[in-house]
C-alpha cells in the first residue's frame, strides 16, 4: 500500500449505502484510501470522482473517539498504516462512530500533511518523536504529547534550521542550534489535542532563487 496513505477507513455496509457520501466523508477527514468488501463498484466510481484509492480488504481495527488519535500516532511512528473500522448501518453512522470520524478530522485539519506524508527520521527528540517528509526532507516534524514540556532538544541535525513553527496557524517558535543540538523553546499552542505537530523547516532549494525584477 501507497506509504502516503497514514489512515484507511473499512466501511462495513449491512445494506446498500451511499458509496459517494461515505469516499466524500473519507476525502474531507484525510483519509486517502477506503476499503469495502460491498457495492464496490459504486465505491470505484466515488473513488474516482474523489481522487482516492480504494484497496483490499485488509486487518482492521474498531477504534473510539478516545483511542483514535493515539493509536494512529504510535502506527505512524512504527511506520504503519491504521485501518479503521467504521459500521454503516441502513446507510448511516452511530453516534459513537460519527464522534470518532469528528475527532479524526479535527485533528488531521491541522496536522494531516504531515502525518500522511511523514516517514521515520534519523533525528531523536528529547521528547515525543520525529518523522521526516518524504518528498521533501527540508521538512522535518516532531510530534509531542500532551502535556507540552517548556522546551526540547532535536539531536542529528547538521546545519541550523531557517524556521520552526507549530504546524497550526504556524505559529513561530524561538530556537538555539549549537553542536547539532537544537533547542526549542515551546508556548502553548491555540487548540489543545492529545498531540501537537511542530515543523522544522531547513534550507530549501527554492531558497537559492534570486528574486526576479521586472
Amino acid at each position: 500500500m501507497n506509504p502516503d496513505f497514514a489512515i484507511v477507513l473499512n466501511y462495513q455496509l449491512n445494506d446498500k449505502a451511499d458509496a459517494d457520501f461515505l469516499v466524500k466523508t473519507a476525502r474531507n477527514i484525510g483519509a486517502r484510501a477506503v476499503m469495502t468488501d460491498r457495492q464496490t463498484e459504486d465505491f470505484k466510481t466515488a473513488c474516482a470522482k474523489y481522487t482516492i484509492f480504494l484497496a483490499n480488504p485488509e486487518n482492521s481495527t474498531d477504534l473510539t473517539k478516545d483511542n483514535v488519535i493515539d493509536t494512529m500516532v504510535n502506527n505512524r511512528k512504527a511506520g504503519k498504516t491504521t485501518i479503521i473500522n467504521v459500521p454503516v448501518k441502513a446507510g448511516k453512522f452511530s453516534a459513537a462512530t460519527q464522534a470518532m470520524l469528528d475527532t479524526i478530522n479535527d485533528w488531521m485539519h491541522q496536522f494531516g500533511h504531515a502525518f500522511n506524508e511523514g516517514k521515520t527520521s534519523a533525528l531523536t527528540s528529547s521528547d515525543g518523536f520525529i518523522l521526516e517528509n518524504r518528498h521533501a526532507n527540508y521538512q522535518k516534524y516532531v510530534f509531542l504529547p500532551s502535556p507540552l514540556p517548556d522546551k526540547i532538544v532535536v539531536e542529528g541535525l547538521v546545519e541550523e534550521p531557517n524556521r520552526v513553527e507549530w504546524i497550526e496557524h504556524r505559529t513561530d517558535l524561538d530556537f538555539n542550534y549549537k553542536d547539532q543540538k537544537l533547542t526549542i523553546n515551546l508556548v502553548k499552542p491555540d487548540d489543545e489535542f492529545a498531540w501537537q505537530v511542530l515543523r522544522i523547516q531547513a534550507h530549501r532549494p527554492e531558497d537559492d532563487i534570486l528574486e526576479t525584477k521586472f
